[in-house]
């Protein structure tokens, strides 16, 4: 609870939707898990060069109330530097609008996969 809250900047009431999620109780044993990842992202060093001249079609997702500015500065590095990009602000959201607003966030990422595949055919 803490990483959401400090680093992702996760407010109370998405702290709390989560928590009501039923995939939450599975997040606690997996806190290790997370500490390595943050870790590893922490040692990752963003190559905008390599990124460049990456080709495939992306979609990016972003909430417009997401909070953490180290979240809102890798989308704006993205879409500085990837050439076939395409992002979705989600109006009203935070982090978590894969479960704020599944209905809506299943249909945006299928209609992309499906727009991709039929320029590629």
């Amino acid at each position: 609870m803490t990483f959401l809250e400090e680093i992702v900047m996760i407010s109370p009431g998405e702290l709390a939707r989560m928590k009501a999620q039923p995939s939450w109780p599975h997040r606690v044993p997996d806190v290790g898990k997370q500490i390595r990842e943050i870790r590893a992202l922490d040692a990752y060093h963003f190559d905008a060069k390599r990124v460049r001249g990456l080709k495939i079609p992306t979609l990016l997702l972003t909430g417009s109330q997401t909070a953490s500015p180290d979240l809102k500065r890798a989308i704006s590095s993205l879409m500085d530097c990837l050439p076939n990009r395409s992002l979705i602000v989600y109006q009203g959201q935070e982090h978590n609008a894969m479960d704020t607003i599944s209905q809506e966030f299943a249909e945006t990422v299928t209609r992309f996969l499906l727009d991709t595949k039929s320029k590629t055919d």
